[in-house]
């Protein structure tokens, strides 16, 4: 009987070489699942901001808001909270929205008192003060100007408000507007393509 097994005939082959060839297999195995392991594929990355809010009276305003948002492609997540500061924290990807775009669907969510909503955020750049540190941060604020506006809530602590202007959005996907990367870089990265200085978004409570 050939490329088969007889129960009455016995492997001539020494017991060791069967396990000897079980063990080579499983080794490999093992190997590749090493291999998989330390390789893991890179998955989206996921960015999240606080959005300080401005016009939200009652809970109403915060479906409003929340409901703009989610019906953005890119966000994962969102919490809009109702506080004398009121906030929605959002979670998004940056290869497919812009936290332009997202302060934008705040302005354009449903006004339920009949002013729109306005999203700003706040940025911390506690090195401001020290050095000559003032100048060059201001430049690069100032930078900003063709999406934002950022203006000093208290330089002595470095803390800024950073406001969008309005965007018109075009029919081509992914990204438009201004992404906090762009500003982010160039005040924490190292000389020559930065400030290094210490650079942070206020997150709410």
């Amino acid at each position: 009987m050939l490329g088969g097994f007889s129960p009455g005939r016995r492997d001539s082959r020494p017991a060791f070489h069967l396990m000897k060839n079980a063990t080579l297999a499983l080794i490999c195995l093992l190997a590749a699942g090493s291999s998989a392991a330390e390789t893991p594929s890179a998955g989206p990355r996921a960015d999240t901001l606080t959005f300080f809010i401005e016009g939200v009276e009652c809970p109403s305003c915060i479906y409003s808001v929340w409901q703009a948002i989610n019906g953005i492609k890119g966000v994962s997540d969102i919490n809009v909270q109702q506080r004398i500061d009121s906030y929605a924290t959002v979670t998004f990807d940056p290869a497919k929205v812009s936290a332009h775009q997202i302060a934008q669907a705040v302005t354009d969510a449903w006004p339920l008192h009949g002013k729109p909503y306005v999203a700003s955020l706040t940025l911390r750049v506690p090195g401001y003060g020290q050095g000559g540190n003032a100048a060059k941060v201001d430049a690069v604020l100032a930078a900003q100007k063709p999406w934002v506006k950022i203006e000093p809530l208290d330089k002595s602590k470095g803390e800024f408000v950073v406001s969008f202007l309005p965007l018109k959005l075009d029919k081509k996907t992914g990204p438009q507007g201004w992404n906090p990367d762009t500003l982010t870089r160039a005040l924490h990265d190292s000389a020559p393509n930065g400030l290094g200085l210490k650079a942070e978004f206020e997150k709410g409570e």
